[in-house]
C-alpha cells in the first residue's frame, strides 16, 4: 500500500464468496470479500490522534469475469 509516497506491505484477508458461471454474461466469475487494516500514523498521517482514530480498516468487495468469447 502506498499512502503519500510512503509504502508499507498489507495483508489482505479474503474469503471467497462463490464461484460458477455468471447468471448473465454466461462466462466463469468469482466473487470475494477481502480486509486489512492499518495505522494512520505508519504513513506520515498521525495528525489529530487521537481525536481523529489511527486505525483505518479498507474492506473490498468485488467480483471478477473471465473475458467473453466475443471479447478475445
Amino acid at each position: 500500500l502506498t499512502v503519500k509516497g510512503i509504502t508499507k506491505p498489507v495483508v489482505l484477508d479474503a474469503v471467497l464468496n462463490k464461484q460458477g458461471e455468471h447468471p448473465m454474461a454466461k462466462v466463469p466469475a468469482i466473487g470475494f470479500n477481502a480486509t486489512t487494516s492499518f495505522n494512520r500514523s505508519d504513513f506520515g498521517l498521525g495528525n489529530y490522534v487521537p481525536n481523529v482514530g489511527d486505525k483505518i480498516t479498507v474492506n473490498i468487495t468485488t467480483e471478477a469475469t473471465a473475458a467473453s468469447a466475443a471479447k478475445k
